[in-house]
């Protein structure tokens, strides 16, 4: 009985990390199964419903390298676009020549973090600035196409 006792409880253990956080209800099926096949190596997976679409929060990589994501879904589970944290330093550097940001007079890189976005239609990577006191996002593609993304209020 013991020895039971002890494989149910590193059982449940061992499900812990793989349990999903559900804030603002749980998405449909279709939602969480493209989002499984997409990433079945996420770890410590949060869902928010941000009315029109769902945001999953998961991180990926071994504990020592954890690297976070956000995904966004349609409500019918259709893939919208992935966020993926990166340093400055990880960026390649033929997209860090592409963004001269002497070109937007004053602005300065806000931090060295930047996302790097995945959707559909193509990947970027979106800088934040900091323009006339006002912090900005810069996307830069893979192709050197260099756009301003909006305003970070």
């Amino acid at each position: 009985m013991k020895k039971i006792m002890m494989i149910l409880a590193a059982a449940a253990l061992l499900a812990v990390p793989a349990c999903d956080k559900y804030d603002d209800g749980r998405p449909a099926k279709g939602v969480r199964e493209e989002f499984a096949s997409m990433y079945p190596d996420a770890k410590d997976v949060e869902w928010d419903d941000e009315g029109a679409y769902w945001k999953v929060s998961f991180e990926t990589g071994a504990a020592s390298r954890r690297v976070d994501h956000e995904a966004w879904y349609d409500k019918s589970g259709n893939w919208v676009r992935t966020e993926t944290d990166m340093l400055l330093a990880n960026v390649p550097q033929k997209i860090k020549d592409y963004l001269d940001v002497s070109e937007y007079g004053s602005a300065v890189l806000s931090d060295n973090e930047i996302d790097f976005v995945e959707t559909p239609e193509g990947n970027y990577y979106r800088f934040e600035i900091v323009l006339n006191g006002l912090e900005v996002y810069v996307n830069v593609s893979e192709e050197g196409d260099v756009s301003l993304g909006g305003l970070d209020w």
